[in-house]
């Protein structure tokens, strides 16, 4: 399920509140956004469950976007144990996301 995150503080309590979170920076009429999300949704549920997944819109608060130094989208934010890990900017790909989680995801989670 995603989080719609709307505030910097919504966005440090999702953060805070879970072990493994990745925060989508998106942006309104960004069709590289509109492909590439339903994507990562599929990927962190099959195979990284226990990853919260939140959403920011770039347009509704650029506030948030410049807060965290995102300057151009689609860009995501990995976090573990409340901290920044990793970040992807605009050409991610699938298998290259799916590399980057599975080391830190099966040393945190045990599995």
């Amino acid at each position: 399920m995603t989080v719609a995150l709307t505030s910097l503080g919504a966005i440090e309590g999702f953060v805070s509140e879970q072990p493994a979170a990745l925060i989508y920076f998106a942006g309104e009429g960004c069709n590289v956004c509109t492909v590439l999300f339903p994507k990562i949704e599929a990927l962190l549920h099959q195979e990284f469950p226990r990853i919260g997944l939140g959403r920011v819109e770039c347009n509704a608060a650029p506030e948030i976007c410049a807060q965290h130094r995102v300057f151009s989208i689609p860009t995501l934010l990995l976090f573990f144990d409340g901290h920044e890990s990793q970040r992807f900017v605009r050409n991610v790909g699938i298998g290259e996301l799916r590399q980057a989680l599975q080391r830190p995801y099966r040393l945190l989670f045990d599995e």
